[in-house]
């Protein structure tokens, strides 16, 4: 309902009471409606906290889960890396007596069924279950990471594909996973498809703590590309910021040592 007053007609109390008294008499006339229109707002925003509390309570059950495949992980990746250790000691030392005994069966493989295959099993199956949890990405960049480490590119970079649909644009997994994702793509020889992951992560504001990594990591791609001077204009943008709350440091080193290779390179 709409009803116009003018000034003359506000000059009247009885006229003020008259419209006040019509807006009463269409409310109770379509009281049905307004109850309907008060419940469904209420319907709405209670379906909205019960949603949001039901993907807080599914998101914290995940995580619990996560955690116990990821800790089978750390412990095998562990007794690998401690053996690794071991064999380098026992063929670096010269007192062969005292080097602790080294069991060549506790290794790598080299092999990824043999190594991790029981891992990445138990990962990707969680992954299936909730790919648009945290606890689902952080999953998807273990299981990346040992792809890559075996050189299997393709099943990393679709590993992350699975949980990219759900990520949060201002959560710090989001800079991780698209980081990744471009490192792959990079490694794949795909240096545009790496370029687009590292604009988007570069081009969120709350992820600006990556995005001198981001940007490093373009300029690199530029470089293998062949077009220097794009390669220059990032890693100058780089090595001159002075934002001391947002500027990644050792990545702005980088750009400067980049720098002066590109240009030594120019003036070959």
């Amino acid at each position: 309902m709409s009803t116009k007053i003018s000034k003359e007609d506000l000059k009247s109390p009885d006229q003020v009471t008259q419209t006040l008294r019509k807006g009463f008499i269409w409310t109770t006339t379509h009281s049905k409606m307004v109850i309907i229109a008060v419940i469904a707002f209420v319907v709405v925003g209670l379906g909205a906290s019960i949603a949001g509390y039901l993907s807080q309570k599914k998101e914290v059950s995940q995580q619990e889960k996560y955690f116990l495949l990821e800790k089978a992980y750390n412990e095998k990746k562990a007794g690998f890396e401690e053996a690794a250790r071991a064999e380098i000691m026992a063929a670096q030392t010269k007192d062969k007596k005292n080097v602790p005994a080294f069991d060549p069966a506790k290794k790598a493989s080299g092999d990824l069924q043999k190594d991790y295959g029981t891992v990445i099993t138990g990962f990707e199956s969680f992954i299936s279950e909730a790919p648009k949890t945290k606890a689902a990405q952080m999953a998807a960049l273990n299981v990346s990471e040992i792809y890559a480490n075996y050189g299997k590119q393709d099943e990393a970079l679709s590993t992350l594909q699975k949980v990219e649909a759900g990520l949060d644009k201002d959560d710090m997994l989001t800079a991780l996973v698209w980081m990744q994702m471009g490192n792959i793509l990079a490694a794949k020889n795909d240096c545009k498809g790496a370029i687009e992951k590292w604009q988007a992560l570069s081009g969120q504001k709350s992820l600006a703590f990556a995005h001198d990594e981001a940007k490093l990591r373009m300029g690199l791609c530029f470089e293998s590309m062949n077009d220097l001077t794009k390669a220059e204009e990032i890693y100058t943008e780089i090595a001159k910021k002075e934002d001391q709350n947002t500027t990644d440091f050792a990545a702005a080193r980088e750009a400067q040592k980049y720098l002066r290779l590109l240009k030594a390179k120019k003036n070959l």
